[in-house]
This record gives structure tokens, sequence and C-alpha cells, in this order.
């Protein structure tokens, strides 16, 4: 791991905000949480400061038209995205208006047949059963389907989190984090459908769906601030006594107990909802989240593990297939973006793909799935920190038949014959916009401190910063100049490392680096390292151990300490 800088996230402020620790308080300052009273609310967020639903641009005529619709009889359809973030956003509009009394059912795409989004061909099917049309988790960029749908006769409520195109559908109402001056402009779609939730009951109708916006806002990879933070924080707990037959069987399957912690329900909960609407029908989601029944819980939660194994297998042949292509090519290796295409790849997988491609190589990663009946490709690009690749989508606009999306995560689909165009563009952009440096792997850390710090309490002082993920990143410490006692490979297939190390202050500490066996083939004799302390409980002993993240050696010239 060379090509990288271990670099602070601040300066490191000590000085104690009230009556924490002064590592506590660094760690809460990096955060943005800078006096005592925002630690107060940061470390003990409560419902109370949940904001006023009807601050939301547009929330008043939602929420009116939404109540006509119900008092006369109007049928509603919810019309959602087949992720979890979809699937979840889908499953509590559709439990609260049917406690409201609606006419109520759902529909949701096919990632194969459909793509993401309104389709005209959806728009008519709907129009000719339903009144009213609310889209969840879609819809802020399907203009011509909006248009369409209220040419048909329909009522329609938008309701999204993505980036704002820059004009607005035509609808009745929208819903939007980002317009307007909402509080909490990083909601995702689900966090948005529970704000209706909060404006049609209140605060105990949101607190009733606050496990399902919990896994919605972790999933879909949204900043744990603000509301998202108060979100996941009350919804874990709720989620570890929930009386949801399909939680209940969901947790089970997936191996998942309490105390429940984010990383749970980024990858165990999170990829199995996933797994419906990347391999099958997301509607299985739904189902499974909202049924009263444990036998049909039980089931849909065998499916769904099934088709998380069966994702996992193809994932890694899609991944496997892209990176032969790389290393066949040479010409990839002065390519800024990496854009490849394969046919018959799974659509609903390349964005796992260009994931991993995108952390291996650190530059943005497009990965299209080209059909066998000759249609256009699908794909999706995942980006680094410094390449707005929604932007770069735009300036390619006359390329691609359509896109959408974020700063670091985006969808097109593209004629085949204008992929090696694409590639061209999207490149040249990024080397006349981007500066070279933003291609160096900068490694956060926050603080360094003397491993003999860690106890069981200081462990437990740490967690009060949970959850923690996109916005409130789980904390990485810097080890520096320990010397190595032991190496060797460890696991199933040795693609663990295991270390023993002698701190400079004499502390031996017990490492272990996932997934970087490789590294034991270099003869370390003094490491720095990132790391996170954790609690390892084994034959009865409890141990704290360094969980590794990234390892140098202590003459390693890419180390920044901030001194």
């Amino acid at each position: 791991m060379m090509n990288c800088e271990f670099t602070p996230r601040a300066p490191a402020d000590l000085s104690p905000l009230g009556s924490l620790s002064g590592w506590m308080s660094a760690l809460l300052r990096t955060r943005g949480v800078d006096t005592e009273e925002k630690a107060r609310r940061f470390l003990n967020p409560s419902l109370s400061e949940l904001h006023d639903p009807f601050r939301m641009e547009g929330m008043e005529t939602a929420v009116k038209l939404i109540r006509d619709a119900v008092n006369a009889g109007t049928r509603i359809m919810i019309f959602g995205d087949y992720d979890a973030d979809g699937v979840c956003a889908v499953s509590i509009l559709l439990e609260t208006l049917t406690e409201e009394g609606a006419q109520v059912s759902f529909r949701l795409p096919s990632r194969q047949k459909d793509g993401y989004g309104l389709n005209e061909d959806a728009v008519r099917e709907i129009a000719r059963v339903a009144g009213m049309l609310i889209t969840v988790d879609c819809g802020i960029s399907n203009h011509s389907e909006v248009a369409l749908a209220k040419s048909l006769g329909m009522t329609v409520i938008v309701t999204d989190h993505h980036q704002l195109p820059e004009t607005l559908p035509e609808a009745d109402a929208v819903l939007n984090p980002l317009l307007g001056n909402y509080p909490c402009p990083f909601l995702c779609g689900a966090g948005v459908v529970l704000k209706i939730c909060q404006a049609l009951q209140g605060i105990p109708g949101l607190e009733k769906r606050l496990d399902l916006a919990a896994i919605a806002t972790v999933a879909d990879i949204v900043p744990l601030q603000d509301e998202n933070r108060i979100i996941v924080r009350e919804g874990m707990r709720r989620m570890e006594k929930t009386g949801r037959p399909g939680l209940k069987a969901l947790l089970e399957c997936s191996g998942t107990s309490a105390p429940l912690q984010a990383d749970a329900l980024a990858f165990r909960i999170g990829p199995r909802l996933n797994a419906a609407g990347r391999l099958g029908d997301a509607a299985l989601g739904v189902r499974l989240l909202l049924t009263g029944k444990p036998e049909t819980a039980r089931e849909a939660a065998r499916q769904l593990e099934e088709m998380n194994r069966l994702r996992q297998n193809q994932e890694r042949e899609i991944t496997s297939a892209v990176l032969r292509r790389i290393g066949e090519d040479p010409s990839f290796a002065e390519d800024r973006a990496l854009v490849i295409a394969g046919e018959g790849w799974n659509p609903g997988l390349v964005g796992l793909a260009a994931g991993k491609i995108c952390e291996r190589y650190y530059r943005p990663a497009i990965v299209l799935s080209i059909p066998e009946d000759g249609g256009p490709a699908v794909g999706s690009c995942r980006s680094i920190p410094g390449i707005n690749i929604y932007e770069v989508l735009r300036q390619c606009g006359g390329l691609l038949l359509r896109y959408g999306g974020h700063a670091q995560a985006a969808g097109l689909s593209v004629a085949r014959e204008n992929i090696p165009a694409l590639r061209e563009t999207m490149n040249r952009i990024i080397r006349e916009t981007v500066d070279e440096g933003v291609f160096i792997r900068r490694l956060e850390y926050d603080l360094e401190i003397p491993f003999r710090e860690w106890t069981q309490e200081t462990l437990s002082e740490l967690g009060q910063l949970e959850p923690t993920g996109c916005g409130n990143p789980s904390p990485v410490f810097l080890l520096s100049g320990a010397s190595v006692q032991s190496m060797r490979c460890v696991g199933r297939d040795l693609s663990h490392l295991q270390l023993s190390l002698l701190t400079p202050e004499n502390t031996y500490v017990r490492a272990i680096a996932f997934s970087m066996g490789e590294e034991a083939e270099n003869e370390y004799t003094d490491v720095d390292l990132l790391y996170r302390p954790v609690l390892n409980a084994f034959n009865g002993r409890v141990s704290i151990e360094a969980q590794v993240s990234a390892i140098h050696p202590s003459d390693y010239q890419g180390i920044s300490t901030g001194h």
C-alpha cells in the first residue's frame, strides 16, 4: 500500500469539551462538534430534536393532496426504486397510508427490464388503476413521465433526494430536502418519506417506522449527521426489540444480534434487501418487511439469503473479468477514468463491481453491461473524492441516453457504439479539470494515542460515537514506529495478516489486517499503521487488539503527522 499518504483529518485540539476526555473532545471537533452543547446533543440524539416536517418545501401541499385523496377514496399508487432505500421508502409510505385509510398499492420497476425511475409504459399502466401517483426515491429527473402522468389525469407527488436537475418536473408537489432551506439536506429517500409520515401522524407514527428508515439511511450511504444520526441511532434501538416478523427473520438469517451497530445494517441487512432488486423482484423486500406472518417472513428471508449468495458469486465473476480486461490492455494505465463494458453482465451488479475497481485503482470506474439483444449498455459509476462524477456525466450528456445520481455514484445508459467516445470524453474532461493530486490516495486518521490508553472503559466511551459511517466516520488511529515481532498469514485462504508488535512505549500489540495477507511478503521491521481498537473475546479471555486498515514501513515518506 505504497501509493497513498496517511494524513490527519484535522489538527488535534485536545482541550476538553465540558467533562469529556481530551481525546474524545478532539474526535468530536473533527466532526464539527465544537461546543459543550453540541457535544451533548451529538452524544445523546433525541427524537425531540427532529425538524418540523412542514419546513420541507412542498410538504404542506403534499399532505393536503394525500388527505384529499384518502377522503375521496382515490386509489394511490406508490412507485419506488429497487434498492434498499426504495424498498424501505415504499414500505414506510404503504404502511402509513394504509393506517390512514387509503386505497393504496405499490409498484417497483425491474432493474433489468425497466431501469431506474419512472418509465412511460409503467405510467400508462398505473393511470388505468390509480388517480394519484407518488414516487419515492426517484422521479426528480422524470420530466416527460411526470408530464404524461398529468396528461392522463393523475395527481402526481414526487418525493426524491437525488441531485436536482436544472428544472423540476411539473408535478402537483415535489419534495426533496435539497429544495429550499430544509435544515437536513442529506436525507435518503426513505428519510423523506418518514417526514411525510411525521407530517401525517406526528412522532408516534414516525417512531413505528424508524427501524425501516434506519436501514435505508445506512444502506444508501448518506451522511450520518443531524436528523440522519437520530434516525439511525433510535432506529437501531427499536430494531433490537422489533416486533416485525420480517426484520426478526432478516436479523436471524444474517447472523445479526444486539447490540446493533451501523456496520451490521451496511454489510448484512442492506445487501440482502438489495439482492432482490439486483437479481429478481424487489417487491420481495417489501413483502418481507411488512408481513405479519412469521412463516411468510422466514420464507422471504430464506429467498433473500439465497439471492445474496448468488449475488456475491456473480459480483466476483464480473469483478474478475474487469480486472482481467484492465490487466490485458496497457492503455488503461494512462486513463484517469476506467470505462469497461462487457456482454451479458448482470446490470444489477455492475455498480458493485465499479465500487471494487474504483477502490483498487483509486480513480473513477464505470462498468457497463451490454445486453445480448443489441440494446443500449446500462452501467454504474463510482468516483473518488475530488471528482464529481455526476458533473462529468452532465458534460458528456450528448453521448448518453440517460444518467442520474450523485457526486460519487451515478447510473447511466449509452448506445454501445458510443462507449469508446464516452471513455475518451470522460478522460479528456477529467484531465482538463482535475488536479493530479486528486489521484493520490489520502488515508485519514483522527489521532495518535499510545495504545496502552485503550481499556474496556475507553472503548465504551469511544462507542458513544455510534452510529458511524458516511459523514461520521468510524475513528481511525495512527500507531507509528512499532517494531514487528512476528507476522503471518491467517484465515481459511490465508488472505488475512496477523501481527505481533511492540510499540515505542514497550506495549505489546496484537493486530489483525483483513484481506492484507499479501503484505506478509514484505520484510517489515518497523511499521506505521492505521487501526481501530477492538475488543476481542476468545476462550474466556478478553483483550484489545488493533484492527488494521493500512500499513507502511516506518521510513516510508507518504506519512503526514500534522506536526
